[in-house]
């Protein structure tokens, strides 16, 4: 099915966002999916500096090819969103999905009923909170969700970063361990909160970047599980088995943390990424990630969910 794609701007508490609208090029009021970034300073794609992996981008095109419209946007103070994305802490990140969902919903192309939150990564764990502040959605759609806290997820990808800096050799090597090494992830976590939780200023430095303060104090005390324990929309969880990152039990999980009607597929060798990965997945394999199509099985898995919900949704004006 041919497509059509649209640059768009929205407000979010006054600051100007950019995205972009990808809609079936004839249909109208057809469902919508409007996309929740991971970590980091991301653009509308998934892609951060030296990592263009592509998620989002790749997903929309499917998503259109299969009568779905997608929305995704440029996170606050990156790429041509406006805003300053090293003040900004997850609650923006809640509220401009927020200001994205009443943006699609202002759209004649969509229709109101059957609009869907999907967050990938850290976006897959806010998605239940955007959920209880948009209850007339029609559904939270969560990849590679963890339900750990920051701390344990933090230490757990450090300890897999060392290990991949341990493999490289020669001068590269020496410098990526030199800039990258954890000596000890626990103690820098335990050291990180402390400043993070003594210091008032805006912003910190953390290893050679300048980092939200405000963001990782947020993310020190996010508990996923709250959210999701109140949560009452329908849930698509998928997770990979190679996803180092958010392991698949968390995934796993979702279904006992909340009462709400919980669909959970785990694909076998797809990565953080989305991709396939038939070895040992690492930090490092991420910036090839964009040279390779995302698991088929995950757009096929989202998009049937969609258009079942959807019709569900609509059932009851045939």
């Amino acid at each position: 099915m041919p497509l059509h794609t649209e640059d768009v701007v929205f407000l979010s508490e006054g600051t100007s966002l950019a995205g972009t609208l990808t809609l079936p090029s004839d249909i109208v009021a057809c469902p919508c999916v409007i996309m929740v970034h991971g970590s980091g300073p991301q653009d509308r794609d998934g892609n951060i500096s030296g990592f263009n992996v592509q998620v989002f981008k790749f997903l929309a095109e499917h998503f259109a090819e299969n009568g779905i419209a997608a929305l995704r946007y440029d996170k606050r103070g990156c790429a041509q969103s406006d805003g300053s994305f090293k003040e900004s802490g997850l609650s923006e990140m809640v509220s401009d999905a927020c200001s994205a969902i009443d943006y699609a919903r202002q759209r004649v192309e969509i229709d109101k009923k059957c609009m869907y939150v999907l967050g990938h990564s850290e976006g897959a764990v806010l998605s239940p909170e955007i959920g209880l502040k948009r209850p007339d959605i029609a559904g939270i759609i969560m990849l590679c969700a963890s339900l750990r806290s920051f701390e344990e997820d933090s230490i757990k990808n450090a300890e897999v970063l060392n290990r991949d800096l341990e493999k490289m050799v020669g001068i590269k090597g020496w410098l990526a361990r030199l800039l990258f090494y954890t000596k000890d992830p626990q103690k820098t976590m335990v050291d990180l909160r402390r400043k993070v939780e003594k210091t008032k200023a805006k912003q910190i430095w953390v290893s050679f970047s300048r980092v939200s303060t405000k963001f990782y104090r947020e993310t020190f005390n996010y508990d996923v599980k709250s959210y999701l324990n109140r949560n009452k929309l329908p849930i698509l969880a998928i997770g990979g088995s190679k996803d180092f990152q958010c392991h698949p039990d968390d995934t796993r999980q979702i279904p006992l943390t909340t009462a709400s009607e919980v669909t959970v597929r785990i694909i076998e060798n797809m990565d953080h990424m989305l991709r396939n990965q038939e070895g040992e997945p690492t930090l490092l394999s991420y910036r090839n990630a964009g040279k390779t199509p995302i698991v088929q099985e995950v757009k096929e898995q989202v998009s049937n969910w969609v258009k079942l919900k959807s019709e569900q949704a609509i059932a009851p004006e045939k």
